[in-house]
């Protein structure tokens, strides 16, 4: 009697798992390429950590979209989904980036990396208030056509 049962158990179990799957999280947004310049007073923030949170419902960290900007003060970002931003509205926040890896060592070329890398932390610091969601008065709305987003921060 048990094993005439299984097959049926089996059965609603597959249909429980499938309608559970068609009732999860909603697709996110449509991607986009977003990019930019960081400047402090008109010049360039190289090694700044710019990171956008989307201001919607529903979606966790796979759609917070991050880059480090370039020698001359360049981002574009990406996100755990891919290349690109989530369309819609964005608190953002500007940080100095994240020490490299391979700079933490104690060895003499690690450190020699580490010299390099704060040489580069040029037109700093940048203000306080960029780096938390409950301060940063940055707030973008990214369109379906993505594009430049320039982000002006202070000292």
């Amino acid at each position: 009697m048990g094993s005439e049962q299984r097959p049926w158990r089996v059965g609603i179990l597959c249909l429980a798992g499938l309608l559970a799957a068609g009732c999860g999280k909603p697709e996110p947004p449509p991607r986009v390429p977003v990019s930019g310049l960081v400047t402090i007073d008109g010049k360039p923030v190289p090694s700044a950590l710019v990171t956008f949170y989307p201001l919607f419902e529903g979606f966790g960290g796979e759609v917070i979209a991050e880059a480090i900007s370039d020698a001359s003060g360049r981002y574009t970002l990406a996100c755990p989904l891919g290349d690109g931003c989530c369309v819609g509205r964005h608190k953002v926040t500007v940080t100095d980036a994240p020490t490299p890896d391979d700079a933490r060592e104690q060895s003499v070329e690690a450190q020699k990396r580490m010299r390099a890398f704060l040489r580069s932390l040029t037109n700093r610091p940048i203000g306080r208030d960029f780096g938390t969601l409950a301060t940063t008065p940055l707030e973008i709305e990214v369109t379906a056509e993505g594009g430049d987003y320039d982000l002006q921060v202070t000292h």
